[in-house]
């Protein structure tokens, strides 16, 4: 990581994540529209503003960290995908599901630990 991350900076990444993974949910809810449905453009729209408005917290994001740490988090939008399935979408949650996010915990937790200075 870049000199002078802090927790605030670390919470501000994973709320653009946060924010990216509500598209999951308006893309699944546009999904089930008729397509071209007036709601189906109310979901479309609402999707692009969404996208833009994680585009422009990434470019801020992006500047604070190393892109490569910065990307891997992005993994975290797997589990905030299966939270919103499951809580909205009724969807299981299997043993399988929980491992991996387990593993993807991991590899984040690892990824954002401190290294060694060489």
């Amino acid at each position: 990581m870049k000199k002078g991350i802090g927790i605030k900076d670390i919470i501000l990444l994973q709320t653009v994540f946060f924010i990216y993974s509500i598209n999951s949910i308006v893309a699944k809810l546009a999904s089930e529209q008729e397509s071209f449905s007036f709601m189906f453009i109310v979901y479309y729209g609402l999707e692009l503003v969404i996208l833009g408005i994680y585009a422009l917290l990434w470019q801020q994001i992006i500047k604070k960290f190393e892109l490569s740490v910065a990307y891997a988090n992005k993994a975290v939008t797997l589990i905030w995908g299966m939270i919103w399935g499951s809580l909205l979408f009724k969807e299981q949650i299997t043993l399988t599901k929980a491992a991996g996010i387990l593993l993807v915990i991991a590899g984040i937790v690892i990824l954002n630990g401190k290294k060694e200075e060489a």
